[in-house]
């Protein structure tokens, strides 16, 4: 089996911690599989898949000519899903300011282009998943949380690429990150 690799804003202990309050209140709701752990939140910014070490190579050098921007701050708002409503594929949480995001976005596939990567034809919906994999049963009543808000926003100060190990804990472990500007 090949080795994955994804680029994403991870969380510190105060934003997971409040997030893991808000799925012990989504399970009664929704009946997920799969409910990450605490310290595996993050903001995907690009998932890469299967990588080879040409690639990544490629990556590290491109990230020491890229500017990713300066240090910023996002707050967390609501709880969504995709997919059907009474059968969720999964629930998130959501994040905003955007353009701040949307950029950061578009200079880190800018440099994964470099090392090969296509972007996907989708658009870029960044979100904090909470819950995944459609257990068995039906939605039980609206979904909790819609208007709640985090009450500190993440602080954006770094992009990280981790690896994928499934069935280890932690399951993403750092392998490059990327400071962004101090003001």
């Amino acid at each position: 089996m090949s080795t994955h690799y994804f680029i994403g804003i991870g969380t510190d202990e105060s934003i997971q911690a409040a997030l893991a309050e808000w799925q012990s209140d989504l399970k009664a709701y929704v009946p997920m599989k799969l409910w990450p752990r605490p310290e595996e939140f993050h903001i995907t910014l690009q998932f890469l898949g299967a990588t080879t070490d040409e690639q990544l190579d490629k990556i590290k050098l491109a990230w020491q000519k890229q500017d990713f921007g300066k240090v910023f701050t996002l707050d967390v708002a609501g709880v969504y899903i995709f997919g059907s409503p009474k059968q969720p594929r999964v629930v998130w949480a959501g994040v905003k300011p955007l353009n701040q995001l949307q950029a950061l976005h578009q200079e880190v596939t800018a440099s994964t282009e470099q090392a090969g990567f296509k972007l996907e034809n989708r658009p870029y919906r960044p979100h904090i998943t909470l819950g995944k994999k459609w257990g068995s049963g039906k939605v039980n009543g609206q979904l909790p949380l819609p208007d709640k808000d985090l009450s500190a926003p993440i602080l954006v100060e770094k992009v990280t690429l981790y690896r994928i190990e499934p069935g280890k804990r932690p399951k993403y472990v750092p392998v490059l990150v990327k400071d962004l500007e101090k003001e």
